[in-house]
């Protein structure tokens, strides 16, 4: 018996896991494949809420947050661990090509900094000497110097090094077959090997959490959206920034490699990479770094997004049901909301008070359900 078991242990779960024990808490973590396999290992690791979210509302004031969490979290995470999770803050250019692109920036740079955000417009000469590698066809965009990245695969590896040193249960290699009841109260779940009581249990499980929600006759809509991501060797090719193009992105690594990406496919519960992707994702960046065609192919890979119906996460109780909750839905978000979703549902785990969770509350979805 645990005090709380997570279901998924993706960035999500595992963040999660990672406060709850911090806190005092005895936390099972079990994962069905590899920590991380799915979402969190396909993802860039942008830190980038000013250019994900394109307009006011309560998806940017999430990862506003979360951003402002981020550097003491990587700090902790490190101190605890002696994991470098290569937080960078080395800005981000959202660039504009053509005259219709510069229009659609300049009007969210408009509101943006309105609102007091850290946002400048540029021109193509004044991004240029900010990322000299940037193309001579870019004519405007946006520079938003606070935001940055981070290295998500060191930070999976952080997360689970932290869990183990705080006394977390991570169980690999478990595939959770059904829920387990007791009248209106869920205490647990059954896995393949064996049963894991709890007296919270917390789905997330990425793009599976709609297929565990139906166990409790509960239709939420989160369905699997492919994500293919490529990368290449920096060496020769010094980018300094973040560069975000309508098709594609570029992030420079502190490890010696450019991220590059990324396809979103509705390809269900396939994960592979495809030719067809693959040459989407190259094809996308490469007109807003002319350099990259020179650049050393390392590796290419895919994992899949969690997305919900109204691109919100999921955060809170399962309608209908005691002793169960639900942390998900983030898209390709997760990395950049994992310390501010732990928080905020840590907190609902220990209090029960739903606040904080609202306008994430699964029960936003009751119109759907068949819920007992």
């Amino acid at each position: 018996m645990t005090d709380c078991l997570l279901v998924g242990g993706g960035i999500i779960g595992l963040s999660l896991a990672y406060e709850l024990s911090c806190r005092g808490m005895a936390v099972t973590v079990v994962e069905q494949g590899e920590w991380g396999g799915q979402a969190s290992s396909a993802a860039a690791g942008m830190l980038a809420p000013l250019k994900e979210f394109s307009q006011p509302g309560p998806m940017l004031e999430l990862g506003m947050k979360s951003l402002e969490l981020y550097p003491k979290w990587a700090e902790e995470l490190e101190a605890r661990t002696g994991i470098d999770v290569q937080a960078c803050k080395s800005g981000l250019l959202t660039v504009a090509l053509t005259e219709p692109e510069s229009g659609e920036l300049l009007e969210k740079y408009k509101w943006q900094k309105a609102s007091g955000y850290a946002v400048e417009w540029m021109t193509g000469e004044e991004m240029r000497r900010v990322e000299p590698l940037l193309t001579e066809q870019a004519i405007a965009g946006i520079y938003s110097p606070e935001e940055g990245h981070i290295n998500n695969r060191m930070l999976l590896n952080a997360l689970v090094a932290a869990c183990k040193k705080m006394g977390a249960t991570l169980l690999s290699g478990s595939v959770v077959t059904g829920m387990a009841k007791e009248g209106g109260r869920i205490v647990g779940v059954e896995t393949t090997t064996g049963p894991l009581r709890a007296g919270h249990t917390v789905i997330a499980s990425g793009a599976w959490a709609g297929i565990m929600a139906e166990w409790l006759d509960f239709a939420v809509p989160v369905r699997p959206v492919r994500g293919q991501v490529a990368s290449v060797s920096s060496s020769g090719i010094p980018l300094r920034t973040v560069i975000f193009g309508t098709s594609g992105y570029i992030t420079p690594k502190l490890d010696g490699k450019i991220v590059l990406g990324a396809t979103e496919d509705e390809a269900g519960f396939q994960r592979h990479v495809t030719l067809s992707g693959l040459a989407k994702v190259l094809d996308g960046v490469m007109p807003y770094v002319p350099a990259l065609h020179s650049a050393a192919f390392q590796q290419a890979w895919a994992g899949l997004r969690p997305a919900t119906a109204d691109s919100m996460p999921l955060l809170g109780p399962v309608p209908g049901w005691q002793g169960v909750s639900i942390a998900g839905g983030h898209f390709r978000n997760g990395i950049l909301l994992s310390p501010v979703t732990a928080k905020v549902m840590a907190d609902y785990v220990e209090s029960g008070r739903e606040d904080a969770l609202q306008p994430f509350l699964p029960s936003r979805f009751l119109g759907s359900t068949t819920n007992r």
